[in-house]
C-alpha cells in the first residue's frame, strides 16, 4: 500500500509538472511577444525558465525537506540529459543549424557556467557564498539577454509557435500573467508531491536518494525541454530548440542551484567530482566541438550523443 501511494505522488507530481510547465511555456513567449522580444531570447530566456521550472521546484523542495542529494542529482543529471538526449533526439528528428551568435556567446556562457560549477565544487560543499556568486552570474546573464534582445527584434520565426486556444486569443496580459502565476504555483505544487513520492520510494527500495535524484528526477523534469525542444525541431524553430537547452542549463545550475545552496549548503561525495561533474563538463564540450563543424548538428552527432547518455545512464545503474 505505502509503494502504491508513494508511487502516485511521484506519477501524479510528474503529470502535474508537465502540464503547469507547458502553460508555464506558452504564457511566457505571449508575453515575450507582448514586449516584443527576439526568438532567441525567448527560447535562451523565456522558454528555458519556463522548462527549468521543474528542475527548479524539485531542487526548492528537496533543499526545504533537507534532501539535498535529490536537489544536486537533479540538476546535473537533467544538464547531462538535456545534451545527450533531448538535444541529441531532436537532431534525429531534423538536423539542427546554429546560428553563429548562438555558438560564440551562449554555448560559451553555458561551458563557462559548467567549468564554474567544477570550480566551486573542488572543496566538496558548496556554500551559501557559492550560491550568491550563482545568482550573480544569473542577474547578470539575463541582462546581457535582454539587451541583446531588444536590439534585434524579428517575429517571423516565433510566428510559427503554436499557443493554446486560450492565449493564441488573448490580448488582454492581466490575463496571460494569471496564467503564468497559476502555472507556476502548478510547478510547485507537482514538484512537492514528486519529492514526497521519490523520497519515499528511495527509502522503501533502499536506493540513494543521488540516484534517485540524477536519473527518475532528472529525465522527468526534463521533459518539459523534451517536448519544447522536439516540437521547437518539428516546427523548424532552431533558434528556440537549442537556445532553450543551453538556456536551461545555465538557469539550472546559476538560478536553480544558486537558490537551493542558498537556502541550505551542499556537501559533496568526492565520488560526484570525479565522475558525475565531469561527465557533465564532457556533455557540454562535446556539444561545442559538434556545433563548430559546420555550424549544426548532424543526425550522426545526435545519435552519437544519444548514445552517450544512455551509456552514462547504463553505467550509473551498473555502479549502484
Amino acid at each position: 500500500m505505502e509503494i502504491l501511494l508513494s508511487s502516485l505522488f511521484l506519477i501524479s507530481g510528474l503529470i502535474l509538472l508537465i502540464l503547469s510547465s507547458g502553460w508555464l511555456v506558452q504564457s511566457s513567449v505571449k508575453i515575450a511577444i507582448f514586449f516584443k522580444l527576439t526568438p532567441l531570447f525567448i527560447g535562451l530566456v523565456i522558454v528555458a525558465f519556463g522548462t527549468s521550472a521543474p528542475e527548479a521546484g524539485v531542487g526548492i523542495m528537496a533543499a526545504i525537506k533537507n534532501q539535498k542529494g535529490i536537489a544536486l542529482g537533479n540538476i546535473i543529471g537533467s544538464n547531462i540529459s538535456n545534451i545527450g538526449l533531448i538535444l541529441g533526439l531532436c537532431s534525429m528528428v531534423r538536423p539542427l543549424k546554429v546560428d553563429k551568435r548562438i555558438f560564440k556567446s551562449e554555448l560559451l556562457m553555458m561551458c563557462i557556467t559548467f567549468v564554474l560549477l567544477f570550480i566551486l565544487c573542488l572543496d566538496l560543499y558548496i556554500s551559501r557564498i557559492d550560491g550568491l556568486i550563482l545568482i550573480i552570474g544569473f542577474i547578470a546573464f539575463c541582462f546581457i539577454s535582454y539587451i541583446k534582445a531588444k536590439k534585434s527584434f524579428n517575429l517571423s520565426e516565433i510566428s510559427k509557435f503554436k499557443f493554446y486556444k486560450i492565449l493564441e486569443t488573448a490580448k488582454s496580459k492581466i490575463l496571460v500573467v494569471v496564467i503564468l502565476l497559476l502555472s507556476l504555483f502548478g510547478v510547485v505544487w507537482g514538484a512537492d508531491l514528486m519529492v514526497r513520492g521519490g523520497v519515499k520510494l528511495a527509502e522503501i527500495f533502499k536506493v540513494s536518494p543521488w540516484i534517485i535524484g540524477i536519473t527518475v528526477f532528472a529525465i522527468g523534469t526534463s521533459l518539459p525541454e523534451l517536448f519544447a525542444s522536439v516540437t521547437a525541431s518539428l516546427k523548424n524553430l532552431p533558434s528556440i530548440s537549442i537556445g532553450n537547452i543551453l538556456g536551461s542549463n545555465i538557469f539550472n545550475i546559476l538560478f536553480v542551484l544558486g537558490i537551493v545552496s542558498l537556502i541550505r549548503p551542499i556537501p559533496l561525495d568526492i565520488s560526484v567530482l570525479k565522475f558525475e561533474l565531469p561527465v557533465m563538463c564532457v556533455f557540454g564540450f562535446i556539444l561545442f566541438t559538434v556545433m563548430r563543424t559546420g555550424y549544426k548538428i548532424t543526425r550522426s552527432e545526435g545519435l552519437l550523443m544519444f548514445l552517450g547518455y544512455i551509456s552514462f545512464i547504463l553505467f550509473l545503474i551498473i555502479k549502484q
